[in-house]
């Protein structure tokens, strides 16, 4: 029986040594992207370029949380969509979108058709996932009044700096892109004497024992 490619993609270097483990056990390739939309763009295209499209992208780390919403610290996020939430203007309204006569950006990508052929929402609910929108900047959020105005416009759970990149490239190469962020702190806090990093990353190589033994079991 073939054993389906799919790749696991983290951030940074301490995000993916959480799941390395299980990388090496169900031999799945895995790469560190690096920060930021630019940096997961390149090394994704790249990986798919020399090593062929991939049944299935898991972008695996850590992300803050919007208050008002019914996430928790160390909870683990599974994003339905993404969509690029800094990519404007920066007006006296704050970051407005641009619009130009004759071109078409597209900024937001849903996600969950994608993965709802590989899991159902029964094994979403089973493990306590919170599904949601998550909006991706390149500027992380350090302001109160910054995270109220991107979870009103956006409607979003989390913020990270990388999935709407991820979404935009599995989008062009018709792959799945399956997004799980642990909440290791609130959008606007910067204090990381309140962060819970390794709580989150724990959380979350939890839940991907769990995806990678249905999906390669």
């Amino acid at each position: 029986m073939t054993i389906p490619l799919i790749l696991i993609v983290s951030p940074t270097k301490r995000e993916l040594d959480s799941f390395l483990p299980l990388a090496r056990r169900y031999k799945c390739p895995h790469l560190v992207c690096g920060l930021g939309p630019g940096s997961i763009s390149f090394e994704l295209t790249r990986f798919i370029e020399s090593r062929g499209i991939p049944y299935a992208v898991i972008l695996a780390g850590v992300a803050g949380a919007y208050r008002r919403t019914d996430v928790e610290l160390e909870d683990v996020c599974l994003a339905s969509s993404e969509v690029y939430g800094d990519l404007g203007r920066h007006g006296p309204s704050g970051i407005e979108p641009i619009s130009l006569e004759g071109d078409e950006t597209q900024t937001e990508f849903a996600l969950e058709p994608g993965w709802r052929q590989i899991i159902s929402l029964e094994f979403v609910k089973k493990f306590g996932l919170r599904c949601g929108p998550m909006v991706t900047v390149s500027c992380v959020t350090g302001t109160k009044e910054r995270a109220r105005e991107l979870h009103k416009r956006f409607k979003s759970i989390a913020e990270n700096m990388e999935g709407a990149a991820a979404a935009q490239v599995c989008n062009y190469y018709q792959v799945p892109l399956l997004e799980f962020r642990g909440i290791s702190n609130w959008v606007g806090d910067l204090d990381r004497k309140n962060w819970r990093l390794d709580q989150a990353l724990n959380a979350t190589a939890r839940v991907l024992e769990k995806i990678l033994g249905v999906m390669l079991d």
